[in-house]
Parts: C-alpha cells; sequence; structure tokens
C-alpha cells in the first residue's frame, strides 16, 4: 500500500503555524475532548502526523492534514489508533479476498488421530475413608 509522505515545502509550513508547540487535539492523541497538548518541542523533537486523512489515502499530504506534534502524542495515536485501523482494514480486506488467518496451531492439514478405545490402565477408585 502506497504512503503519502508530507513534502519539504508542507512541513516548513506546519512547522511554523505550529509556533515550536505541539497541535495534537483531543482524544485520539490522549488528551481531553477540544485538549491541545500544546507542548514545546525540545531539542527539534517533533513528529508530522497525517490526521484526518491516514497516510495511505491519496491527497493525505498537504498542510490541512499535517498536524506537528510531541513524539509523546504521535505515539499515543498511532498505538491506540493507527495500528488497530490498519490491523481492522487488513483483516477486512483478507476476508473478502478469502484468505484465512494463520492458525497457531499450523496449517490444520494434520490428519485426526483415531479416538482411544480404552484406557491405558486401569482406572482405581480411592476412597478417603479407607
Amino acid at each position: 500500500m502506497p504512503r503519502y509522505e508530507f513534502s519539504k515545502k508542507v512541513r516548513r509550513e506546519a512547522d511554523e503555524r505550529s509556533g515550536g508547540r505541539c497541535e495534537a487535539l483531543g482524544e485520539i492523541y490522549g488528551l481531553e475532548p477540544g485538549q491541545r497538548c500544546n507542548a514545546p518541542f525540545k531539542a527539534g523533537a517533533k513528529e508530522f502526523d497525517h490526521f484526518p486523512v491516514p497516510a495511505t489515502e491519496k491527497g493525505s499530504d498537504t498542510l490541512d492534514n499535517c498536524v506537528v506534534c510531541c513524539p509523546t502524542c504521535h505515539a499515543h495515536k498511532t498505538r491506540t489508533f493507527d495500528i488497530p485501523v490498519q490491523a481492522k482494514v487488513k483483516r477486512v480486506s483478507d476476508k473478502h479476498r478469502g484468505i484465512r488467518p494463520a492458525s497457531k496451531w499450523g496449517s490444520g492439514t494434520r490428519q485426526k488421530a483415531e479416538p482411544q478405545r480404552s484406557a491405558t490402565r486401569r482406572i482405581e477408585k480411592w476412597s478417603l475413608l479407607s
């Protein structure tokens, strides 16, 4: 799946717009609804996030879709939103293409064992009263 990256021009303009502070906003970044992180960037530690349109969508590389954020906010969104959404998209896509997920027990082509006809040893009943 192609990924649409921001151009240097878009990153520069977004950086200027941010005023040197994190633009992450709301619950998707682990904040209260409507709250902006606003943390100052330390030693140039800033990341350019695609939101609301994901990086895999054509046209997602615009200034309007670029959020300059601190590594903490970006990591939260990636961990709690981006990765789960991508995994679901893959599962749904695979399902529609007829691809079954791999079983943790192997390919499922093993033969079934014949049922056991008798116990290998006699089962004794133990009494607590003896």
